[in-house]
């Protein structure tokens, strides 16, 4: 008994953030994320029920704001390297709760798309200086740990804030809205403090040779790397979009098992994240975590597919259980993977350039999903037409991570080639950022 509880104390105690800076990044991530997790079940009903706004412009006025966000988030990245990557963090922190708090201040369109375009350039540019952040804490496996970490806290603050937003849902009101409103202002502001704890990462200074201005967009492995890792990222958009959409139209399984796959996927990120970041500290093994992710996610998606044909209600959640957890394991390795490739395959002192650089492959697999989803696991017609579909999507996807390890020699050859030293052996590790 003193034994076993003595092993899961030291599991409990292994999620906890070390003290110090790890400590008051989750802090901060929790406050923030906590705030976003108020608001985003909220925020439709907002811009449509009390804005007033049609269902077409709110969708329309956050395209256009998602797509001016990623095209500042290298820029932003480079301001985090040049200037200092705690400093604009907070200041992208101060923004989003500025431009959270004029939500209450918006009446049309056009007000919205600005408002909303100031709100996805400080979050763009707020994840792009955090990477900054996060690289000059730790390195190596260390900062992976921490980014997974982060992770975990972010899963937990997301979905503490989304039970909350239940009281403002049953209220439906402008009042409980705007409360919400402000209250997530409030969190990016709250989310700030906690960063005089961070140590500052070291600016580029004007007598320093940096790397090359835009030279993460003439370094065509981590380019490769990026586009590769935005594609398999799809996996998030088939948990948030295709999954609950597939049980309720595809399946015979209760409804209620939308809400029980989903808890289940975020309970086993909040509690296995850490654990599967150990080893992809090395860009080698974090490759092959991504390419494992692949062809588990593939396997998952095929399980899931099966609930069509399942006729009882228990097989079909049980089916979905099963598949549910696959995808789970698949998210954990191909997170865990993009980490630690983000950080292993960038210079020293580009961390905020290339980590916002890096956030494209997300960012742009997140605007044609929902298009790509819809159409192919979703699609009309007979039931092989959607299953075939999910085997598609899946074997697509672990193609793409398949192919990561190669890209991933190639990255390590081309610093090679760049620095004039041998080539690396496996396991690949390129020169990292030190702790400030």
């Amino acid at each position: 008994m003193t034994e076993g509880g003595t092993t899961l104390a030291s599991r409990v105690r292994a999620l906890v953030p070390a003290p110090g800076a790890p400590r008051a990044l989750a802090l901060s991530t929790l406050v923030g994320q906590t705030g976003s997790g108020l608001f985003l079940p909220v925020s439709a009903l907002f811009f449509t029920r009390s804005v007033g706004l049609a269902p077409s412009r709110v969708g329309l006025g956050l395209a256009v704001a998602g797509l001016i966000g990623l095209a500042a988030a290298v820029p932003i990245g480079r301001i985090a390297d040049r200037f200092g990557a705690r400093g604009t963090y907070a200041i992208a922190l101060l923004g989003q709760a500025a431009a959270t708090a004029s939500f209450a201040l918006v009446h049309s369109l056009w007000a919205f798309v600005l408002v909303n375009t100031l709100a996805a350039l400080a979050e763009r540019g707020g994840a792009a200086a955090r990477g900054a952040v996060i690289g000059g804490v730790g390195t190596g496996e260390a900062r992976v740990r921490l980014r997974a970490m982060l992770k975990s806290v972010t899963n937990a603050g997301l979905s503490t804030g989304t039970a909350l937003a239940a009281l403002a849902l049953t209220a439906d009101t402008r009042s409980a809205y705007l409360a919400v409103v402000f209250a997530n202002a409030v969190a990016y502001l709250g989310a700030a403090l906690p960063l005089v704890r961070v140590p500052a990462v070291a600016p580029i200074g004007r007598g320093q040779a940096g790397p090359p201005r835009r030279a993460v967009l003439r370094n065509r492995p981590y380019t490769a790397v990026t586009a590769l890792c935005g594609i398999t990222s799809i996996h998030y958009d088939v948990l948030s979009l295709a999954l609950p959409l597939w049980i309720a139209g595809h399946s015979n399984a209760p409804q209620w098992s939308i809400s029980a796959v989903i808890l289940a996927n975020t309970v086993l990120v909040v509690l296995l994240q850490v654990p599967f970041s150990r080893g992809t500290g090395e860009a080698a093994k974090a490759a092959g975590a991504v390419r494992r992710s692949g062809w588990v996610l593939c396997a998952g998606w095929a399980v899931i597919a099966c609930a069509v044909f399942a006729d009882s209600p228990v097989l079909a959640f049980a089916v979905l259980v099963v598949g549910m957890v696959l995808h789970t394991v698949g998210e954990l390795w191909h997170s865990a993977g993009s980490y630690g490739l983000s950080y292993e395959l960038a210079p020293a002192g580009s961390h905020g350039e290339y980590q916002g650089f890096f956030s494209l492959g997300r960012g742009l697999t997140a605007a044609l999903a929902p298009l790509v989803v819809t159409t192919v696991c979703l699609a009309d017609g007979a039931d092989w037409r959607p299953v075939g579909g999910w085997l598609l999507l899946g074997l697509i996807v672990a193609a793409a991570a398949s192919a990561v390890p190669r890209a991933t020699r190639w990255a390590g050859s081309a610093e090679a080639a760049r620095t004039g030293a041998e080539p690396p052996s496996s396991p690949l590790r390129l020169p990292v950022q030190e702790s400030a």
